[in-house]
């Protein structure tokens, strides 16, 4: 048996070997034909004329059907009759086909699923940790954590700088006021709005009876009653009928406290709320000039949201900036996996736990992201251009193909001598 060609090479030397018989052939037809033609009137002479006329034309007619594959055989442009670089005019529908066998037929989703399903995960884990064992494992781990920490720490750097610009710009606010006018306003229209306003406005009752606030109230209210005083004289009599400051302000505490509890206030509050949120959302909305930050209803709101993405996003880096840099984290994951693994030897139901997590982990990341196997196969073809693709098809097929010239010519000489044989006998 003839040992498959394993370099370039060799393919091109076997492709060049076969491709000069095909001519070898096509030749001999021709200069046969011109050989015997004189005598086509003997029956020998008519029966190799016969034979290598139809040798002549079989290796022809596929010598331009194979050439016809890749090039353009005698500057033949490719049209309705004559197909030409049918390969390269044919590129992208190839690719197309090529992807779609993979994606849907060869690496389909029901056939991943369905191979994921049955797969035990646990016991190629197992064998894998007491074939390398702890101290072949931590060395890898280690590598693994330092090659990651570098592009961490600059990725980590990256993202306080773009955090910290982000929450410069003063368009921030305004984009966040139409998302925090929608959300008030779902606030206020639920069953949990109405609750908070409730639980709002009682809180508020309750501190205005404090003694710190009875005490300012109390300031004030003689204050005010000096400054009316001083306006008109006169007025200190009327004054003579107030009740004290202090016994003034206790009763307006017990009054504002009561105000506030009463459904009917609250009710109110909410309906404003709500009116003013609506308001706000539809001026957004309809792209009018929003208010003033003094004057916007989602002005504090807005300033807290801001304020708190603000807090999260830096705990959140600062997080990130201990786990990149911590020097136990390789020892951690170390006895992480060292008794995950003695779990898993425990028992074969602990395996089947095991095997259950890990497919519910990847079979939905598969059927997310299985259109990503079209689009890699697709990109990893895209990289052959005409040139390429032609060269890959006649190093892989080329020697079939010049293979089926010598059948034409072989089987067209063959075919050739029977017609004649038998039109001669009938």
């Amino acid at each position: 048996m003839n040992e498959v060609p394993t370099t370039v090479a060799q393919t091109k030397k076997v492709r060049g070997k076969t491709y000069r018989k095909a001519n070898i052939a096509l030749g001999l037809s021709a200069l046969g034909l011109a050989i015997v033609y004189p005598f086509q009137g003997s029956f020998g002479g008519g029966l190799l004329t016969s034979g290598c006329t139809a040798a002549l034309v079989g290796g022809l007619a596929d010598w331009f059907a194979v050439k016809a594959l890749f090039r353009r055989p005698l500057g033949v442009r490719p049209g309705k009759v004559f197909r030409t670089e049918i390969i390269p005019r044919n590129r992208e529908r190839i690719f197309q086909a090529l992807t779609d066998m993979v994606e849907k037929e060869l690496l389909s989703q029901e056939a991943l699923q369905k191979k994921l399903e049955t797969y035990d995960f646990a016991t190629p884990a197992i064998k894998t940790w007491d074939a390398l064992g702890r101290e072949r494992v931590g060395p890898i781990l280690d590598q693994f954590l330092l090659q990651l920490q570098v592009p961490l720490s600059l990725s980590l750097e990256d993202l306080k700088k773009e955090n910290e610009a982000l929450f410069r710009q003063e368009s921030l606010s305004e984009k966040l006021d139409p998302l925090v006018g929608h959300a008030l306003l779902q606030l206020w229209e639920n069953e949990e709005g109405k609750k908070l306003i409730t639980a709002g406005a009682t809180t508020l009752g309750l501190w205005i009876q404090e003694t710190e606030v009875h005490l300012w109230l109390t300031h004030w209210l003689e204050h005010a009653i000096e400054r009316y005083i001083s306006e008109n004289p006169s007025r200190r009599f009327l004054v003579m009928f107030l009740p004290e400051p202090s016994d003034l302000a206790l009763k307006l505490q017990n009054q504002i406290s009561d105000y506030l509890r009463e459904e009917t206030t609250q009710a109110e509050i909410g309906q404003w709320l709500k009116q003013q949120a609506q308001n706000q959302a539809y001026r957004l909305t309809a792209g009018e000039e929003p208010d003033p930050p003094s004057q916007k209803t989602t002005y504090w709101a807005t300033t807290t949201v801001m304020k708190l993405l603000q807090e999260l996003a830096k705990g959140y880096l600062e997080k990130l900036d201990v786990m990149a840099t911590t020097s136990k984290r390789g020892e951690q994951l170390l006895e992480g996996l060292e008794s995950g693994i003695a779990s898993l030897k425990e028992s074969p139901e602990k395996q089947g736990d095991f095997n259950a997590y890990v497919q519910a982990k990847i079979i939905p990341l598969i059927n997310s992201k299985h259109q990503k196997i079209g689009q890699l196969v697709h990109e990893g073809l895209e990289k052959y251009s005409n040139e390429m693709l032609v060269e890959l098809i006649e190093s892989k097929a080329g020697e079939d193909l010049q293979m089926i010239r010598i059948n034409g010519s072989v089987v067209g000489g063959l075919a050739g001598m029977l017609i004649y044989l038998a039109s001669s006998l009938l």
